[in-house]
């Protein structure tokens, strides 16, 4: 006998208008990731101001990368088993993805920015190896490690794990900072953009 999430599963993609909101979001994802290899070193190569942040010349610099990427890929992946449960919340979260990506590539043309001066180099092998295969610091306003697990804790309906995601934002948030990869500004307004892809994937009708 098939699994409960099966069973809802096969339902909403028995619905048409599901059915075509899965397949353009997927598409819409791969144009994403098509686009990314090609923004991010156009980025990289810009130069902009360096902000003088006297939060980051309080805090002393670690890298952090390892425990950085370990919490947040975990996060990230609660957070997806979650939603995989309703299809439906599974769609909006996908939605809200798509919308909170494409801001993020406006918001890092629109304002170009030059690195802290103390930065420690985040190191994901992940991304590096398949997306960049280049070192990318200035890829700064607004934090998408930060903005990615507030989406999440937006949309799950635990409450138990919502309050992990959101704590686990502000630690990802906090060990960001303390390896001086980004601005506070940056992190700060990271749930901000959240917030508002949230909304904006929740009225597509």
């Amino acid at each position: 006998m098939p699994s409960p999430i099966l069973q809802r599963w096969r339902s909403a993609l028995q619905v048409k208008s599901f059915r075509n909101k899965i397949i353009i979001s997927g598409l819409l994802i791969g144009v994403c990731a098509f686009i990314a290899p090609i923004l991010f070193p156009f980025i990289q190569q810009r130069e902009g101001p360096t902000l003088n942040d006297y939060l980051l010349l309080l805090l002393p610099a670690f890298d952090l990368s390892v425990w950085i990427f370990a919490l947040l890929y975990i996060l990230i992946l609660l957070g997806v088993i979650s939603l995989l449960q309703n299809p439906q919340y599974f769609l909006q979260a996908l939605q809200a993805y798509i919308i909170l990506t494409i801001m993020r590539f406006i918001t890092m043309l629109l304002v170009p920015l030059n690195p802290p001066l103390n930065i420690i180099e985040l190191n994901d092998p992940l991304v590096q190896e398949f997306l960049y295969q280049q070192s990318i610091t200035k890829d700064l306003f607004f934090s998408g490690h930060t903005s990615i697990l507030v989406l999440l804790g937006l949309f799950v309906t635990n409450n138990r794990l919502k309050f992990t995601l959101l704590s686990g934002a502000l630690f990802v948030a906090l060990m960001l900072l303390v390896q001086h990869a980004h601005y506070t500004i940056d992190i700060i307004m990271a749930p901000l953009f959240s917030w508002l892809a949230f909304t904006l994937a929740k009225k597509i009708p």
